[in-house]
């Protein structure tokens, strides 16, 4: 019995390491590639809590068509405060995002996840409209780019491991899935430019 007992704590801590090492291997990567947020974002009213939000994205892309970059810069906003915990920042962005997206004449898919966005106060289920805007985002941003790079990130551990992805202009990672419980889980999976 003791024996089994032994095996199965032994089991645990590696999975338990498993996910660790998962979410941790870019690391080093990531404490290299620090920056610093945007002027325009750091203008906002925003928690000064932790360095969370003051090692965001820095908008850095352009894009061909002025809604576009509306768009990417808004959906920007939403995930900056995911990576906060910050509900209500991130609806604010939701509502921009809705507006520019109307005015790009989006799928309606995309709309309909923004406005789940705009209308939930949960974090949770923020964050699932967000996996479904990250989603619908794609077909926006695709060869929309006139200059600058956009990293396709994925989290192995997102929605009970089934994993996700967001967009960010930043190489480093900065999970809006997680925010601080875990901050830097995930890696770069794709370059746009």
């Amino acid at each position: 019995m003791r024996k089994q007992v032994r095996n199965g704590l032994m089991v645990a801590a590696l999975v338990a390491s498993f996910g660790f090492y998962s979410c941790g291997e870019n690391k080093d990567k990531n404490e290299e590639n620090t920056t610093v947020m945007d002027e325009k974002m750091n203008s906002e009213d925003h928690s000064d809590s932790s360095e969370i939000m003051n090692v965001e994205d820095v908008i850095n892309v352009q894009f061909k068509e002025t809604t576009t970059q509306a768009a990417f810069e808004h959906y920007i906003g939403i995930k900056s405060a995911l990576v906060a915990s910050d509900n209500t920042e991130a609806q604010k962005h939701a509502g921009m995002l809705l507006e520019s997206l109307t005015e790009a004449k989006a799928e309606q898919t995309l709309l309909d996840a923004t406005k789940q966005l705009v209308e939930a106060t949960d974090i949770d289920k923020q964050r699932q409209a967000f996996s479904k805007i990250t989603q619908g985002m794609e077909t926006v941003l695709a060869g929309a780019l006139s200059s600058g790079e956009i990293y396709k990130q994925f989290c192995p551990m997102a929605f009970e491991g089934k994993g996700d992805y967001w967009y960010s202009t930043s190489s480093e990672i900065r999970n809006p899935y997680f925010g601080d419980k875990m901050l830097k889980c995930g890696r770069v999976e794709e370059v746009l430019n």
